[in-house]
């Protein structure tokens, strides 16, 4: 039984505490209630946001893809004939009409290709609408490209044109009316504006529609893509492509914020939403999405229901529990210290969160980097480090992610990254550096380092050597290979997501270094800076090699291209592979059919700038070579049947048999041998340094010179027998090849003749 003075004191602290816990629940209740509104907008932007910046990515590759593609198909050796020459031989322009196709196909985003030959006024069109390939200027479909070939000047040369490509009158079964493309010119600005021929290279929409709007109408929101005009340069599941948006109060309000990037509320369509915008990406391009607001109240509505029925449960068992609790108050104080330790702890955890967020956002560039506003943040969080004085990040990345993922579930993972962090973070304290670390991702840890004496030597000298003793604390007590990369140094703080990124951009060159290694910023910078250009003449005489099945010599110029890249950029690098594999892909496609393997040989494949990207180059050059292997293999298997050594003798062979039929081709020569136009083309040059068209040229002129010296036949049944079914094109040929006309020619040699016989 408790006394009347311990009633008394036990009242007052029931009192007391049930008054705290019904005032702390009042007043927590109202904030939260207040602010749920708030906080689930500021959430819904967060998540927009980072959606609509992953999307901005994909206009780059996409630019870049069409830009690689036009100069790829500039440079072309069998295109540039259609650029270059007015009269271009049929032949010729079946031959480069299927190179185009080639380009075409290798990307499903890829509409149509055209190649503008202004001196000629025709255009040569691969696509995969059953239309000519070649088209006089006058009557080609796509009238708009017409009128912007004619006004060069006003577009920029490889940017991205929006634009819908109208099919309308086309003969044939072609049912649509239109298709939304982005347009690539490549034109040569140096040339005058009369003779100004132009690779087009038609992206279709979709590549960026499906990032932009995958879900259609499924989705209650509505993505779009907004140039600074006002113009829609994507299609919606509302809107088509190029309409105009200006005028509504919504798209008004975007465009009079023409550099940040934000949210409201507004009517949209009669609907209150959300509306969500990007600031311009280089393009000049605004992200925008329209969130219907019931899709984010109705979400509210139930955490408002939620919190009131919890608030009052609550409220009730505390009553409850502080009647309890209060009686047994003296003898329960230790559980009452360590919980409110426990609440210590977690409010610690909840702390150190909130300084991991704030360093990530600070490298990725989200947060705001002026010093003064960092150092608030630092204070608030307890970072250790000066906004003012210079900075490096160190980026440390696991190697053989896939592995990794295997071994390991995602509690450990998480916590072996945490590992990796403290072990940095740590080491380089000691060593006098300070520095503040948070995982960036997967497969990364990035630490902001700081040397605390700033007239300190040899500072970049000592981080590279601190990094290789990371490296084996990391492998000694957590059984982990790391690739470290170190960024330049920065002024201040506002520098580190810049120097964030060359970090991660020096990673990459692990494909050089290897696992496990050590690689500084300021070299990769100093390769970036050496200007690389691809090796054309190697990529040709390798193709010849793997035509003529010299695989040894194939390897080893492939080694060389490769190898090569070792002193460039990364870039460089990818540069090379992607010629090489599409050259590659071209020429085992025409080899195929006579040695049955185009679908049992791929091409290796390579992502671009993925974690999952762990191999060597050794490693790289490896699967290659497994692939020269299987190829030799192969031609080794067809050599009974097709030996390369003769196939010139039977197609001189074929020429000097059928010079006489003016249907003869490289097409009829292939076929009766049974190989690729192409790759016999590519041999006969190759072991008698002539072209096949040119050898019949040679002996229906050797033909006809006889027969003008030998007979009195007329010229025309002459240039018949020879083979000439043109006889305005004989007399040019004719002249050509021997100076003089052909009666000239019977003047000339038949009096010579007569000399010779009078001696005798």
């Amino acid at each position: 039984m408790l006394s009347r003075k311990d009633t008394r004191y036990y009242g007052k602290i029931f009192l007391a505490m049930t008054l705290s816990i019904v005032l702390t629940i009042t007043v927590l209740s109202g904030i939260l209630y207040i602010n749920f509104e708030r906080i689930a907008l500021q959430q819904s932007y967060d998540q927009t946001m980072n959606s609509l910046s992953q999307t901005t990515q994909e206009a780059s590759v996409m630019a870049v893809t069409a830009s690689t593609f036009a100069k790829q198909i500039y440079s072309d050796q069998h295109i540039a004939n259609l650029l270059n020459f007015a009269d271009v031989h049929p032949m010729e322009i079946s031959t480069a009409v299927r190179q185009l196709t080639n380009y075409r196909e290798t990307s499903p985003f890829i509409d149509s290709i055209y190649v503008y030959n202004a001196k000629a006024h025709t255009f040569y069109v691969s696509t995969d609408m059953s239309v000519a390939a070649v088209f006089d200027e006058s009557e080609f479909y796509d009238h708009e490209m017409r009128e912007m070939l004619g006004n060069l000047e006003a577009y920029d040369s490889l940017m991205p044109i929006p634009r819908k490509l109208s099919i309308e009158g086309l003969a044939g079964n072609i049912a649509e009316k239109q298709r939304d493309v982005y347009s690539f010119l490549l034109y040569d600005t140096l040339m005058p504006k009369a003779n100004r021929n132009a690779i087009v290279v038609n992206i279709k929409e979709t590549q960026l529609h499906k990032h932009i709007d995958g879900s259609l109408t499924s989705d209650p929101a509505n993505t779009f893509l907004l140039d600074k005009g006002g113009y829609l340069v994507s299609s919606s599941w509302k809107y088509p492509m190029l309409t105009d948006m200006k005028g509504t109060s919504y798209i008004n309000r975007i465009l009079a914020d023409p550099d940040s990037s934000g949210y409201f509320v507004e009517e949209v369509d009669g609907v209150k939403s959300l509306v969500t915008y990007t600031e311009p990406d280089y393009l000049g391009w605004r992200y925008v999405r329209i969130l219907p607001y019931t899709v984010i109240s109705e979400r509210i509505d139930i955490l408002r229901g939620k919190t009131i029925i919890i608030t009052v449960s609550i409220l009730l068992a505390g009553l409850g529990i502080s009647y309890f609790v209060s009686r047994r108050l003296f003898s329960g104080l230790s559980k009452k210290l360590s919980r409110l330790g426990n609440l210590e702890a977690e409010q610690r955890n909840s702390l150190q969160s909130m300084k991991y967020e704030y360093l990530r956002r600070l490298l990725h560039g989200d947060a705001d980097r002026n010093p003064d506003r960092v150092k608030t943040g630092f204070a608030r969080y307890g970072v250790g480090l000066d906004p003012y004085s210079p900075v490096r990040v160190l980026l440390m990345t696991v190697d053989d992610y896939r592995s990794f993922i295997e071994a390991y579930t995602v509690e450990d993972r998480q916590l072996l990254r945490f590992g990796v962090l403290n072990i940095a973070q740590e080491m380089l304290n000691e060593a006098g550096f300070a520095a503040a670390g948070v995982v960036l991702g997967d497969d990364r840890i990035a630490v902001i380092v700081q040397a605390r004496d700033e007239g300190a030597e040899n500072e970049r000298e000592a981080i590279l050597e601190h990094a290789g003793r990371i490296q084996a604390a990391v492998t000694q007590y957590l059984k982990l290979s790391i690739t470290v990369s170190t960024s330049m140094i920065g002024e201040d703080i506002q520098a580190v997501h810049g120097l964030c990124l060359q970090a991660i951009e020096a990673s990459f060159s692990r494909v050089f270094h290897g696992p496990g290694s050590i690689i500084d910023s300021e070299t990769v910078e100093l390769k970036k800076a050496k200007p690389y250009e691809y090796p054309l003449d190697k990529e040709k005489q390798l193709i010849d090699e793997l035509y003529l099945e010299r695989i040894p010599a194939v390897k080893e110029l492939f080694s060389e291209i490769i190898r090569d890249t070792e002193n460039y950029s990364y870039m460089s690098f990818q540069l090379a592979v992607s010629h090489l594999s599409f050259a590659l892909q071209n020429a085992i496609r025409s080899m195929g059919r006579r040695l049955s393997v185009a679908g049992e040989l791929a091409i290796p494949s390579m992502p671009l700038y993925q974690h999952e990207w762990n191999e060597t180059l050794e490693e790289f050059m490896g699967r290659y070579m497994h692939l020269f292997d299987r190829l030799e293999k192969h031609m080794e298997e067809n050599k009974g049947r097709t030996r390369q050594e003769d196939v010139s003798e039977r197609i001189m062979k074929l020429i000097d048999e059928k010079y006489m039929d003016s249907s003869l081709s490289l097409d009829l020569l292939a076929d009766e041998l049974g190989l690729s136009a192409d790759y016999i083309g590519r041999i006969f040059k190759q072991t008698t340094s002539k072209t096949i068209l040119g050898y019949i040229q040679e002996v229906r002129m050797n033909k006809v010179r006889e027969l003008l010296v030998e007979t009195e036949d007329p010229i025309g049944e002459i240039a018949e027998q020879a083979g000439f079914s043109n006889n305005p094109y004989f007399y040019k040929a004719f002249k050509k090849h021997n100076g003089v006309t052909p009666a000239e020619y019977r003047r000339i040699n038949g009096w010579q003749a007569e000399q010779e016989q009078e001696l005798v």
